[in-house]
């Protein structure tokens, strides 16, 4: 085998070789490339310096015979002339010629540097402490020998990097890459050696695991524990796999068909998402089933339809359809569709949970109307503040809930009202207001005196010839009926004004009868109070023709009945006046 020696190092290498694989050198291509390499050992002849002038006269002779090469004398034969031409045309791939030579002696020179660098790291390694790596150096930088300030990459951390990207545009990625890779060496290679001088484990490897690194090595106790962990990680991972099974749509449809077929309600009630209100029971839906459920099922078989998938994927896979096919004791086929919904809330936190839809059987989005203050049982189950809705209306509370659909029992309770009992049925976004109640014996009382310590303020400020600011603080703040409250007291005032003859001495009532009613629109309880009144009065002009009773002093009486209407609110925990109608007095008219 041809073998090639180096002409640096004189070491033998292959034949195909362009790298001596020592030193780096380059290997020389021809004799004439050999002789080259063996003249740069020799030694360098002697400097010599010239003065200004001295150039200058050699720079012009040199001139000279350029413009005598490239403007030589041409010959009056043709013939001749396109010879000489030809001989000083520039050759066509001149420019590559050159590129060739420039890179081969960059690589003569990235090799040779190389091995100084080696060499440098060989002669400062010290016995005594690990040497740190060095950077990956560039193409063309200089050694410590060969220069002061040597230019190097970037050796900060990727962040860092990232963050100064545009100062290493001209680095290629690789190298950039394989630069912070021997940074991140290096600062590991520290800590190590830190880690080492302080009297650390540098690899911190856990005491039990550099200690015990066999089976056998290990205490009794020791094998115990790690059997325990083993096994506990064993029962969580079967536990993991039987709850993902178990738990499937396609799982739970099956679960679910089997006990309705069996009539066993209550286990298909826990497979159902039964509203978690606490309205719906489990117990209604058992109830609920042996009413309306499909008896004597023989058999069934689960189908997913291509409708089915399409379910599917109009629910964003939080709905799975199946198509249950069963047959009856008579042997006819029905068909009936199953939905399967993902719930929100996980099973055991991890695990998807799903159940069978039951909006066939509740009734959901129930709207129920109920006055102000009140407090109600739907199947003696008490409703919470939770299901209470801000209405419309100030003096109706609405509550939204979801029902089993059918019949069921109410309970209302209003202050100063009667216990309200009552059925209604509960629909699918359906409603019912709660109004027909009757008033109690001591809520009547309540509000008769309450009527009639308004009207007697009433009559009081009219006869004294007031305005209605007097009585306005008897209303709830910024009453709606403010305009017809000040038309009402002003005509009782107009009536028991003294004037136009008559001046009025006394104004008595008494014989007072209150019924108040809740109304179902509003929700606001009207009240209306019958009274007897008497006014005492003396007419300046008399009229013999009238008949009224008549004192030795000339003071005259007339007797009459009326009867007061109000409307009340409640709000703040009790009964607050809106609006009111006294009555009218009209003794002036019994002239």
């Amino acid at each position: 085998m041809l073998m090639r020696q180096c002409p640096n190092c004189k070491s033998d290498n292959p034949d195909d070789a362009r790298f001596c694989n020592y030193c780096g050198m380059r290997l020389p291509e021809s004799k004439e490339e050999t002789l080259y390499n063996d003249l740069e050992g020799l030694e360098k002849a002697r400097k010599v310096e010239f003065s200004d002038q001295e150039i200058a006269e050699e720079s012009e002779k040199v001139i000279d015979e350029a413009k005598k090469l490239f403007e030589p004398e041409w010959s009056e034969e043709p013939e001749e002339n396109d010879g000489l031409k030809k001989q000083l045309t520039i050759p066509e791939n001149l420019d590559h010629m050159i590129e060739e030579v420039t890179r081969e002696e960059l690589e003569q020179e990235l090799h040779r540097k190389i091995k100084l660098r080696e060499q440098d790291l060989k002669e400062n390694e010290t016995p005594e402490e690990e040497p740190v790596e060095e950077p990956t150096r560039m193409i063309g930088e200089d050694s410590k020998e060969e220069a002061d300030e040597p230019t190097r990459m970037f050796t900060g951390d990727i962040g860092d990097f990232i963050k100064k990207k545009k100062d290493y545009e001209d680095v290629p990625e690789e190298d950039a890459y394989e630069e912070i890779l021997q940074s991140w060496k290096r600062k590991r290679k520290e800590k190590k050696i830190k880690r080492e001088k302080e009297g650390k484990d540098p690899s911190r490897v856990p005491q039990f695991i550099r200690d015990k690194r066999s089976w056998s090595d290990m205490t009794t106790g020791q094998k115990k524990a790690v059997k325990r962990i083993a096994a506990g990680i064993l029962m969580v991972a079967v536990f993991c796999i039987i709850e993902v099974y178990h738990s499937r749509p396609e799982a739970v449809a099956e679960r679910y068909c089997k006990a309705y077929m069996q009539e066993n309600w209550k286990k298909a009630g826990r497979l159902s998402d039964l509203p978690k209100n606490g309205y719906v029971t489990q117990d209604e839906y058992v109830s609920y089933m042996k009413k309306n459920a499909v008896t004597g099922i023989s058999g069934y078989e689960i189908k997913e339809t291509k409708e089915n998938r399409q379910t599917e994927v109009e629910s964003g896979g939080k709905q799975r359809a199946f198509t249950v096919a069963y047959k009856t004791e008579d042997n006819k086929e029905k068909m009936k569709t199953l939905i399967v919904q993902k719930q929100k809330k996980r099973n055991l936190l991890f695990f998807t949970d799903w159940k069978v839809s039951s909006d066939e059987i509740v009734a959901n989005d129930f709207n129920l109307y109920l006055p102000a203050g009140s407090k109600a049982w739907i199947d003696d189950i008490k409703l919470t503040e939770d299901s209470k809705l801000k209405d419309d209306s100030d003096n109706l509370e609405q509550y939204k809930v979801s029902l089993i659909e059918g019949e069921h029992k109410i309970k209302v309770k209003v202050p100063c009202f009667r216990m309200y009992r009552s059925g209604f049925r509960a629909s699918d976004k359906g409603n019912a207001t709660i109004s027909k109640m009757k008033i109690s014996e001591n809520g009547k009382k309540k509000f008769n005196r309450k009527m009639q310590d308004i009207l007697n303020a009433y009559v009081k400020a009219a006869k004294a010839g007031k305005s209605f600011s007097e009585v306005a603080g008897l209303f709830e703040k910024d009453s709606s009926c403010k305009k017809e409250n000040k038309e009402f007291y002003n005509d009782l005032k107009k009536q028991l004004g003294s004037g136009d003859g008559y001046i009025t001495k006394e104004v008595k009532l008494d014989n007072y009868e209150g019924k108040y009613v809740i109304s179902g629109v509003t929700g606001v309880v009207r009240g209306t109070l019958s009274y007897d009144y008497k006014v005492t009065f003396k007419e300046e002009n008399k009229n013999e023709s009238r008949s009224v009773s008549e004192t030795g002093d000339g003071v005259e009486d007339a007797d009459g009945s009326s009867q007061m209407s109000a409307e009340f609110v409640y709000q703040n925990g009790s009964y607050q006046l809106r609006s009111v109608n006294p009555g009218n007095i009209w003794y002036k008219q019994l002239q």
